[in-house]
């Protein structure tokens, strides 16, 4: 079982805020690799203030932006229903950073309360409030709900696991997504390090059958820098707009070639009304040998997901290894070759103790975190 988070938005009138706060839209859109603030809006002040908000879940996140003397010049401390308070230190300039999170919930009634104090006329910024809903969590149908990359109702045809999420160069290759709802939101990535074309429109979306609206794969992303060097996060590539409040049907088809940009996909932020819980059961898996190694193509019965890696010949070498998922590296000289040592309850294989230089030949890109878990860095 997967669960889907629900986004309040700094705007949303279920957060009380005490103090001098003001509204922010669209100033920050521009800063760092991990795109804008969530619908390019934001809550700031610049001395000392707070605000609550209640929930029913369990488990809490604030997510934020980050300024160069938000070090230095803001503190700030979270806390839910008076229990122990919290954050987590950041440095930087970037957006959709986590603030602080709470874990472990009873699924009751929740409040969370965020004390901040800014000096020297630097600012705190709340981006938005982000909770794991429970069984018993009321009003969820005026909800906005995010479906990550790892949803089973996510039906991929064509695409490839890449990290942070999947991407496709294929002609003809799909994706489609049941929601109920009245509208969508869908956010890819870029990475610099693969193809780079942007000469036209090379995918579209449907909705309900209708008529194919064609968008721009990196609409967003490469609008961030003209010559980025890292991964942009966040992107979002379109909105549909408006739709009638009910049961959608999303089909997104990419029109490239393997020699223009690929397409990408990390989330979608549905609003009103989808289910916060998809289920999925049945996978099957085959391998078949190569002249260079084991090519495993696992699929899932249930999301109709097709996904394919190569795994290179046994090596020999003293290099450092990553435990995919935990980012725990430790030394290691012996034979070794990437072993599939299971499959996700959508059909993905994962790996576990695999080199690092052979996670970079099979197109496996592998991230760790610094400090504190406030910002991601790449091998």
């Amino acid at each position: 079982m997967t669960s889907r988070w629900v986004v309040a938005d700094d705007t949303d009138s279920a957060i009380t805020y005490t103090g001098p706060w003001f509204a922010d839209k669209g100033s920050l859109d521009n800063i760092g690799n991990f795109g804008a603030p969530y619908l390019s809006t934001s809550h700031g002040i610049n001395s000392t203030g707070s605000f609550s908000y209640i929930f029913t879940g369990s488990r809490v996140l604030i997510t934020g932006s980050s300024e160069p003397d938000t070090q230095t010049s803001v503190s700030w401390e979270c806390v839910v229903d008076n229990g122990a308070p919290s954050n987590i230190s950041v440095s930087g300039s970037v957006n959709n950073l986590r603030l602080c999170e709470q874990d472990g919930l009873s699924d009751a009634s929740h409040v969370l309360t965020v004390n901040v104090q800014a000096t020297n006329g630097a600012t705190f910024w709340l981006d938005y409030v982000k909770y794991l809903p429970t069984a018993s969590t009321p009003g969820l149908e005026n909800a906005a709900i995010s479906i990550d990359s790892t949803d089973p109702d996510l039906n991929f045809i064509g695409w490839t696991q890449f990290s942070p999420g999947f991407e496709t160069s294929a002609t003809g290759s799909k994706l489609s997504f049941n929601f109920i709802g009245k509208s969508l939101l869908y956010y890819g990535f870029f990475d610099p390090s693969l193809p780079i074309d942007t000469s036209g429109k090379t995918a579209s979306y449907s909705i309900d059958g209708q008529t194919p609206v064609p968008f721009d794969v990196l609409l967003e992303a490469s609008a961030l820098t003209s010559n980025p060097t890292g991964v942009q996060y966040n992107a979002l590539l379109f909105n549909t707009g408006i739709l009638s409040a009910g049961p959608h049907t999303l089909d997104v088809t990419y029109l490239g070639t393997p020699e223009t940009t690929p397409l990408s996909f990390e989330f979608l932020v549905v609003q009103n009304g989808t289910s916060t819980s998809a289920i999925s059961s049945g996978t099957s898996a085959s391998t078949s040998a190569s002249a260079s190694g084991v090519s495993i193509s696992a699929t899932s019965a249930n999301s109709n997901i097709e996904t394919t890696s190569s795994i290179l010949s046994p090596i020999t070498q003293s290099t450092s290894t990553v435990t995919v998922g935990t980012g725990v590296t430790s030394a290691q000289s012996s034979s070794s070759s990437a072993a599939l040592t299971s499959t996700t309850s959508r059909g993905i294989p994962t790996y576990q103790s695999t080199p690092i230089s052979m996670l970079a030949l099979m197109g496996i890109t592998v991230y760790y975190l610094c400090g504190r878990g406030s910002r991601l860095a790449r091998f």
